[in-house]
């Protein structure tokens, strides 16, 4: 064979002709290349949290945050500066003059005219008052991040029944060690979509799905759609019904089931071989709004009868792409619900960028293991197991809720807030958010790069 018919024999399979797979291709040596189509998504539901329906009590939330104050503890004491950590019962009681070390939830923060900052923190013992001096400028910056109910290390001097603290540690997350996908495919973030809404973009929707079937964009862009096998949709897939006072007055669909099955008909037009990962949201009211929410049955059967819909809970653990000898990517998905009142709370979330630098608020809860740290931020049902504690160190962590795509990293976790399917509402306007629609955000799982796509 002629090397003019082995550079045809090699395109035609897709191989580029270098001097050395001409050589092996002159000798007979096979080549073996994965096709695009060969590429296959592999989804695995690592971790769900499911509820059985009973009658609360006071008992079960007291029950929930001593178990939450226990696992976290325990994180804690992962880190060399609780070695030496005692109660507060007992380093109440001490009389030395070095640094003591303790555990404990926060239960009150309160800021004093002079700058001083006064915390109150709890163990399963006792309480202490936590004096973060006001000529302490690097603990004043750190107070302004500080939230209720959140479990630290607190280090400083006692002196009569009081610390005098001289630093905080938090939880934190380890550096996490990178895995690259021996092939190259994508996964794409879609933020929440609003079907049902009369401020629905349907027409830029539907040309994401076009765009995701490979029908539209430039080479590079529909190659991309091809080797895309990863299709994440982190809630508020409708508008829903009953949402807000007056929502009746903005809806095109007021059906729930109606809604439902209007985005089933865009989600049917993506093709089989791409794995749709979805959890619920806020507007999500076929279940319930207190987190964990449970897998969408109810209303949306018109998208569970889809053949490549994987449904989990709110939150979850999932992981993709896995195969011999690579682990694939464990991906932590939150709608983020909390995220309103966590920005609105913490003074610096705000200074940091607020709603534009999601990946900020994604530091943040890394930081601390969790997700929904106030009691306040969220309707939560008091479990045993809080399904809000990060205990598994996500590859990729995702969410959606303040409608503005972004994409970051923090210790090597890939941060993804997904944008959305809707134009701006007054609401929104009203406390001068302002979001940004039809950006679709994209990593790349040989590379573990990110990149976005816009279908304004």
């Amino acid at each position: 064979m002629s090397n003019q018919e082995i550079v045809k024999k090699l395109l035609d399979k897709g191989i580029l002709p270098t001097a050395e797979n001409i050589a092996q291709e002159s000798t007979n040596v096979t080549i073996v290349k994965p096709r695009i189509d060969d590429l296959r998504a592999r989804v695995k539901i690592v971790k769900e949290f499911d509820y059985k329906q009973k009658k609360i009590t006071a008992d079960d939330f007291t029950t929930h945050y001593r178990e939450r104050y226990k696992t976290m503890r325990t994180i804690l004491f992962n880190r060399p500066e609780a070695a030496s950590a005692v109660s507060i019962d007992r380093v109440k009681d001490m009389l030395s003059d070095e640094d003591q070390v303790i555990i404990g939830i926060v239960s009150d923060v309160a800021r004093m005219y002079t700058g001083t900052v006064k915390l109150i923190v709890e163990d399963l013992t006792s309480q202490i008052t936590v004096i973060i001096s006001s000529k302490n400028n690097d603990l004043i910056e750190e107070a302004k991040f500080l939230t209720l109910d959140e479990v630290l290390i607190f280090k400083g001097r006692v002196r009569k029944g009081v610390m005098f603290l001289h630093a905080i540690i938090r939880p934190d997350v380890p550096q996490k060690k990178e895995t690259f996908s021996p092939e190259e495919v994508y996964s794409v973030f879609s933020g929440d979509i609003h079907v049902g809404s009369n401020l629905f973009l349907p027409k830029q929707f539907s040309n994401f799905i076009d765009w995701l079937s490979g029908k539209v964009g430039t080479e590079r862009q529909r190659e991309i759609a091809r080797k895309t096998k990863y299709f994440y949709i982190p809630g508020d897939l409708v508008d829903g019904i009953g949402i807000y006072p007056g929502q009746e007055k903005e809806l095109k669909i007021t059906n729930l089931r109606s809604q439902y099955e209007e985005l089933s008909k865009f989600l049917s037009r993506v093709p089989d071989d791409k794995q749709i990962i979805i959890c619920p949201g806020n507007h999500d009211s076929g279940v319930r709004l207190e987190e964990p929410q449970p897998r969408m049955q109810d209303y949306a059967e018109s998208i569970l009868e889809l053949p490549n819909v994987t449904m989990v809970t709110n939150p979850s653990y999932t992981n993709i792409h896995s195969m011999d000898n690579y682990s694939g990517q464990d991906v932590l998905m939150y709608h983020g619900y909390s995220f309103d009142r966590l920005i609105d709370q913490v003074e610096g979330l705000r200074l940091a960028g607020g709603y534009e630098k999601a990946d900020e608020i994604h530091k943040f809860l890394l930081k601390r293991r969790h997700l929904s740290p106030s009691h306040n931020l969220n309707l939560t049902i008091p479990m045993k197991q809080d399904s809000h504690i990060i205990s598994q160190i996500p590859d990729i962590m995702v969410s959606g809720h303040i409608h503005k795509a972004n994409i970051g990293n923090y210790k090597n976790t890939i941060s993804i807030s997904g944008s959305c399917w809707q134009a701006v509402t007054d609401f929104q306007l009203k406390f001068g958010h302002v979001p940004d629609p039809g950006m679709i955000p994209i990593i790349n799982l040989k590379t573990r790069k990110g990149s976005m796509l816009s279908f304004k």
